[in-house]
C-alpha cells in the first residue's frame, strides 16, 4: 500500500467518505493532536474547468465561517481551514453514524418517536441559526446523520446564506430539487420558512419512508412542488397532531408554516417519547456517555426534566403527555392502568388520599407527594377524630363540633378527587411516559 497523502503537513488522509456536489470529504488522522477528523477537499481539478469557481469557493469558505460561529450539540465542530495547492479544505468533527437518507433506505419508515425526535433536533439547530440570521438552505436526509446514542448530526452549511444578504447570482436557485420549498421555485428570496419546507419534506421522508415528490425529470419535481398536495402517509399510527403540523410545514404559502423553527421545536416535542432501538442505534444503551449525562443534568437545572416539573420548577406546566397512539404511553388501557393508584382517594376521599399519595411517593420518590400524603393523613385523622367524639349528655356542648368534623370530611373528599387527578394527569402520567419501557 502506498504511504497516506498528508495534507498541510498535518492531517493524514486514510480513506474517502463520500463526494458531494462542492468537493470530497475523507476521514483523517489529525497527527498533531492524534484524533481522528473528516476532512472536507475543493480540489483545484474538480473546479478547473468550471465556470462557477468563484462562487464555489466563497461558499466553501462561508462554510467554515458559518459553521464554527454555531456552537451546537448537532452541529459538527470546526477545527481548521486552509488552501493547498490552489485547492481548499475544511478540518471538522468526524460523526460516526449514518445518515438519515441511508436509515431510511435500511429501516423503512421510521417509529413516530425516532421520527419526531430527529425533526425536533434538526428544528433546533435551524432556531439556533435563523436567531444568528443564517440559513441553511439545503437540509435533506443526506445531510443529517445519526450517531449510535440517537444524537442529529446536521452538516453541510455550504450553501447557507445570511438572511439579509445574497452570495448568490441572481435567479440562481441554491439547495436540492426535492427539497426546495414553491417560493424560492418562484425566485422569491430564501427565508426561515425555507428551511421549515425542507423540514417538512425530511419529517415526511421519515414517517413515509419515501421522498414527498418523485419523478423522472428536475422540471416534473418541480412542477409537484409548486401545484401537488403531497400524498397521505401510507400508515395509520400517526397522531393526527403531527400530521397536521406536517401539512403545514410542506404548505405551499410560507405564511400557513410555523411562525420559526423554535416553534416548530415546541410542536415536535410533545411526539418525541423514549423510541426503543433501531438497527444499531440504542440511546438507552448509551445513557452513560457524557453528552447523556450534560443534558439530564441541564434539564433538571433548568426545571424542563422530571425533577424540575415535580418540584413545581418553571416548566410545570408545560409538562405534556405523549400523543395518543397504537403502541405508544398514550392509550386507553394504559392511562387506565396506571390511574388506579386514585382508586382509595376516589372510593373514601381524603381517608383514602393518604394512601394513594403515599404509594406514587415510594414508587416516584418525591418528596412533594409525600408531604400530600402526610397532609392528609392528619387532615383526615383530625376531621374523623372530632366527628367521632360523643357529645356530653348532660350538655350537649360537643354537638357543633361534631358537626364541623363531618362536614370538613364531606368537602375533603371531592378536594383530594381533584387533586389526585389533576396530579395524575399534570404530574405523574407524564412523569412515566419519561422513564425507560
Amino acid at each position: 500500500m502506498g504511504q497516506e497523502p498528508v495534507l498541510a503537513d498535518r492531517y493524514a488522509l486514510v480513506s474517502p467518505l463520500g463526494r458531494g456536489g462542492m468537493g470530497q470529504v475523507w476521514e483523517a488522522l489529525d497527527t498533531r493532536l492524534n484524533r481522528r477528523v473528516a476532512v472536507k477537499l475543493l480540489t483545484a481539478g474538480a473546479f478547473a474547468s468550471s465556470p462557477g469557481f468563484g462562487l464555489d469557493a466563497r461558499r466553501f469558505t462561508r462554510e467554515a465561517a458559518v459553521t464554527a460561529g454555531l456552537v451546537h450539540p448537532s452541529v459538527p465542530a470546526i477545527f481548521d481551514a486552509g488552501t493547498y495547492d490552489g485547492g481548499l479544505y475544511l478540518v471538522m468533527e468526524l460523526v460516526d453514524g449514518c445518515t438519515i437518507g441511508d436509515l431510511v433506505a435500511e429501516q423503512g419508515p421510521l417509529p413516530v418517536g425516532w421520527a419526531a425526535a430527529i425533526a425536533g433536533q434538526v428544528a433546533a439547530v435551524l432556531a439556533i441559526a435563523h436567531e444568528r440570521e443564517i440559513l441553511h438552505r439545503d437540509i435533506k436526509p443526506q445531510n443529517v446523520m445519526l450517531t449510535r446514542d440517537g444524537t442529529a448530526k446536521v452538516l453541510d452549511f455550504g450553501v447557507a446564506g445570511i438572511i439579509s444578504q445574497r452570495i448568490t447570482s441572481t435567479g440562481v436557485t441554491v439547495g436540492t430539487p426535492g427539497f426546495i420549498a414553491p417560493e424560492q421555485l418562484h425566485g422569491l428570496p430564501a427565508t426561515p420558512q425555507t428551511d421549515l419546507y425542507a423540514l417538512g419534506c425530511l419529517l415526511y421522508e421519515m414517517l413515509a419512508g419515501e421522498p414527498v415528490f418523485t419523478a423522472t425529470s428536475p422540471a416534473a419535481l418541480i412542477r409537484m412542488h409548486l401545484e401537488l398536495a403531497p400524498a397521505p402517509l401510507p400508515r395509520r399510527d400517526v397522531p393526527p397532531q403531527l400530521e397536521s403540523l406536517l401539512s403545514r410545514l410542506l404548505g405551499k404559502d410560507p405564511a400557513g408554516r410555523p411562525a420559526d423553527a423554535r416553534q416548530a421545536y415546541d410542536l415536535l416535542l410533545p411526539f418525541v417519547s423514549p423510541p426503543g432501538r433501531l438497527g444499531d442505534i440504542d440511546p438507552q444503551a448509551w445513557s452513560g456517555t457524557g453528552m447523556q449525562l450534560y443534558a439530564r443534568l441541564l434539564a433538571r437545572l433548568s426545571g424542563a426534566g422530571p425533577s424540575g416539573a415535580d418540584a413545581g420548577g418553571p416548566f410545570v406546566t408545560s409538562a405534556r403527555p405523549a400523543p395518543p397512539g397504537p403502541a405508544t404511553r398514550g392509550d386507553a388501557g394504559w392511562t387506565i392502568r396506571h390511574s388506579v393508584w386514585l382508586l382509595p382517594t376516589l372510593l373514601l376521599g381524603g381517608l383514602g388520599a393518604w394512601l394513594s399519595f403515599g404509594y406514587i411517593a415510594a414508587r416516584h420518590q418525591r418528596l412533594p407527594w409525600l408531604a400530600a400524603a402526610a397532609a392528609y393523613l392528619a387532615l383526615s385523622a383530625t376531621a374523623f377524630t372530632v366527628t367521632a367524639v360523643g357529645p356530653d349528655p348532660s350538655t350537649g356542648s360537643l354537638a357543633v363540633l361534631n358537626d364541623i368534623g363531618a362536614c370538613f370530611l364531606l368537602a375533603l373528599w371531592p378536594a383530594a378527587i381533584i387533586h389526585g387527578l389533576w396530579v395524575n394527569f399534570n404530574s405523574r402520567l407524564p412523569l412515566l411516559r419519561t422513564l425507560p419501557r
